[in-house]
């Protein structure tokens, strides 16, 4: 990789993540290479041919670059700004000699597959290419139950009934799935993770389906003024009513995260999670 422009990208309320990128920048320019910082992710698509972006922040921030620099091809380096930063290649104070590493030739990119969302809605413009690198979340939007019917490949195969699914792609496996009883995954399986939120049933688990395809859900509601909600990533929200439509699939773009050294997925579930950890 050919490092002759870096663009910085830090969260904009993070005083830390701003005095980070100032750093970085300073540290960059003296090595001869083109350095921008943004302070909004949306303005990746403008930059000038760059060859890296560095996130500065915590997961949220990953999260919002990853999806923004995957049609562009452009590798992320997510730096932890903020307090779990499970998805970072390096803390902040590590970060100048985590760059010296990757300018040495020493990294490995990875690639993630993204989910691609279409929201087909009933009298309103359908919403296309939307994505999402851990999960999309279809939910009700009222204090009770729904019933939410699942086809793929155009063949209706199962109808779940509870509070919602979760469909999360395996690096999302760490994510809301987890803390609603999903597995962990590999995160470069080819596979999707359904999980039910809350179901009304005793038999209900978690499906894991290959990631070819086309997923479609619709809503189904007792009382017709009931609503449901699409979240991508926890950030992008959408509302449903009755037989709307979300069709989900993997998108042609992945995600390319950059990390110094060998990328360890399982040092990083002991590290970040306490993965094996013995309970006190």
């Amino acid at each position: 990789m050919n490092l002759r422009k870096i663009v910085l990208v830090c969260h904009p309320s993070q005083a830390n993540a701003a005095q980070t990128a100032r750093r970085l920048a300073d540290f960059l320019r003296g090595k001869h290479i083109e350095t921008e910082i943004l302070n909004d992710y949306r303005l990746l698509p403008q930059a000038k041919q760059p060859d890296l972006c560095v996130s500065l922040g915590g997961d949220g921030t990953t999260l919002r670059c990853a999806r923004e620099s995957a049609p562009l091809g452009l590798p992320v380096l997510a730096v932890n700004c903020g307090s779990l930063g499970f998805l970072s290649a390096c803390e902040e104070r590590a970060a100048q000699e985590c760059l010296q590493e990757i300018l040495d030739g020493n990294f490995q990119i990875t690639e993630r597959l993204l989910l691609q969302a279409d929201i087909e809605r009933r009298g309103q413009k359908p919403l296309r290419g939307l994505l999402a690198f851990n999960d999309c979340l279809i939910k009700t939007a009222q204090p009770r139950a729904f019933t939410l019917r699942a086809e793929r490949g155009g063949k209706e195969f199962k109808r779940f009934y509870g509070d919602g699914v979760i469909v999360s792609t395996p690096a999302g496996s760490t994510a809301y799935s987890l803390a609603a009883g999903g597995p962990v995954a590999e995160p470069d399986l080819n596979v999707f993770l359904l999980i039910p939120v809350c179901p009304h049933s005793l038999t209900e688990r978690p499906l894991i389906l290959h990631a070819d395809g086309t997923l479609a859900f619709t809503p189904e509601f007792k009382n017709e003024t009931d609503r449901a909600a699409v979240s991508l990533d926890g950030q992008n929200a959408y509302e449903l009513q009755n037989e709307d439509r979300v069709l989900l699939c993997r998108s042609e773009h992945s995600a390319r995260l950059v990390c110094a050294g060998k990328f360890d997925f399982f040092a990083r579930l002991r590290h970040k999670l306490e993965w094996g950890g013995r309970p006190c």
